[in-house]
């Protein structure tokens, strides 16, 4: 299965909305000419931090896998922090 850039436009946006709602960040992919870049986007930046960082380069399947295990990290993150652990 191709993976477009609309494709994973759309799973970040889910995720930020989802199990990233209540972070401090969210995610965001950028085409960069051959590749593409996941960027960590912090919702209210700090002062001397910078607004986003780069944690993933790579085709458009490996960003997707990327971010798949990033969901899935996130969403056992939230479950711990639910269950006092």
């Amino acid at each position: 299965m191709k993976v477009t850039e609309r494709a994973l436009i759309d799973i970040c946006r889910r995720i930020n909305n989802e199990q990233l709602k209540n972070w401090d960040s969210g995610l965001k992919v950028e085409r960069r000419a051959e590749e593409y870049v996941v960027l960590r986007l912090y919702r209210k930046p700090l002062q001397g931090r910078p607004g986003s960082h780069e944690l993933f380069r790579g085709s458009s399947r490996e960003v997707k896998a990327y971010i798949d295990g990033f969901t899935n990290a996130a969403e056992l993150a939230n479950n711990g922090a639910f269950c006092g652990k």
